[in-house]
C-alpha cells in the first residue's frame, strides 16, 4: 500500500491528531515502523494536551508496540517510556485495569533495558492500579471506564467472594513490603507487630518463674520482641489470653522477616 502524496505532506505538517494517526497507521502496514512511532508519539502528545486521555493512551501504547517491533533485541527504553505515558493517561482516563497492563509492560521493557530503577516503578504502579480496581469492582463498577473492552463482571456471590479476596491480598502485599518493592515497608510492619503485641500483652498477664504479674509496657515490649525473634529464653512466659496473640506473633514472622529478605535482596542486587 502506496501513501498517497497528498496525506504525506498533510501528516508531516499536520497538528490534527487523527490525521496523524491515520498516516501512522498507513506506516505499520507498510511496515514503516520509526515514521509510525515519531507520528503516533506527536499524536499523542496532541491528544495529552488536549485532555483526552483515551486517545493519549491509545497513541502511546501503539508507539511503544512500534518501537518494539523497530528494536528488535537492541533498546527498549523508547517503548517502556511510552508504555508509561500510555498507563498514566489510561489512568486518567479511569481504566485502571488497562493501566495496570500498560505499567507492567513498561516494567518489562525496562528490565530488558536493565533500567531496574523504572522496573520497580512500573512493577509497584502495575500492581497498585489492579489493587484499584479491584476495589471499584467491589464497591462501584460504574466508576471504571474501559478504553479497549467491556469489564467482565463477576456476577453473584462467588464471584464477589474471589473479587473480595483478591483484594484483601493485593492489599495486604501493599501494606506488607509495597509488592515486593518496597523492603521498608516489611520492617516497618515488623516494628509495628511487636509494638501492637506489646500493648496486647501489657492488657493480659504473663508469667515469670511461676510468678504470674501484670507487665508494664517496656516488659511487655520485651517479651514482644524476644516471641518475634523467636529467641525464646523461657524468662518470662504467656499466660491465658496472652498465649493467642504470641502463637498470632510468631507466625505472622515466619511470613515478615523471609519476606523482608527476599524484597531486599531482589531490589539491591539488581544493582
Amino acid at each position: 500500500m502506496e501513501d498517497s502524496p497528498d496525506l504525506a505532506k498533510e501528516g508531516g505538517s499536520s497538528k490534527d491528531p487523527k490525521v496523524l494517526e491515520q498516516l501512522a497507521y498507513s506506516f505499520i502496514t507498510d511496515e514503516k515502523f520509526d515514521e509510525a512511532f515519531k507520528l503516533l508519539g506527536r499524536a499523542a502528545h496532541i491528544y495529552k494536551s488536549e485532555d483526552n486521555h483515551r486517545q493519549a493512551a491509545l497513541c502511546f501504547a501503539s508507539a511503544a508496540g512500534c518501537w518494539s517491533t523497530k528494536a528488535g533485541e537492541k533498546r527498549f527504553l523508547n517503548s517502556a517510556s511510552f508504555y508509561k505515558e500510555a498507563a498514566e493517561e489510561a489512568k486518567e482516563a479511569g481504566d485502571l485495569e488497562y493501566a495496570s497492563i500498560l505499567y507492567k509492560h513498561a516494567a518489562i521493557n525496562f528490565e530488558r533495558d536493565l533500567e531496574f530503577t523504572g522496573f520497580s516503578d512500573c512493577f509497584y504502579e502495575s500492581k497498585e492500579c489492579h489493587r484499584k480496581f479491584l476495589w471499584w469492582m467491589l464497591v462501584d463498577p460504574s466508576k471504571i471506564h474501559p478504553i479497549k473492552t467491556a469489564i467482565k463482571s463477576r456476577k453473584g456471590i462467588l464471584g464477589f467472594t474471589r473479587t473480595l479476596l483478591a483484594w484483601i491480598i493485593s492489599t495486604l502485599s501493599f501494606l506488607i513490603w509495597g509488592h515486593g518493592e518496597r523492603p521498608t515497608r516489611a520492617f516497618f510492619s515488623a516494628v509495628f507487630l511487636i509494638i501492637f503485641s506489646a500493648f496486647v500483652y501489657s492488657c493480659g498477664t504473663l508469667a515469670s518463674g511461676g510468678v504470674l504479674f501484670k507487665p508494664d509496657f517496656l516488659k511487655a515490649l520485651y517479651f514482644s520482641a524476644v516471641t518475634f525473634t523467636t529467641v525464646g529464653y523461657g524468662d518470662v512466659t504467656p499466660v491465658g489470653l496472652s498465649k493467642i496473640m504470641a502463637v498470632f506473633e510468631a507466625m505472622c514472622q515466619v511470613f515478615i522477616f523471609p519476606l523482608f529478605m527476599v524484597s531486599l535482596t531482589r531490589k539491591y542486587l539488581r544493582f
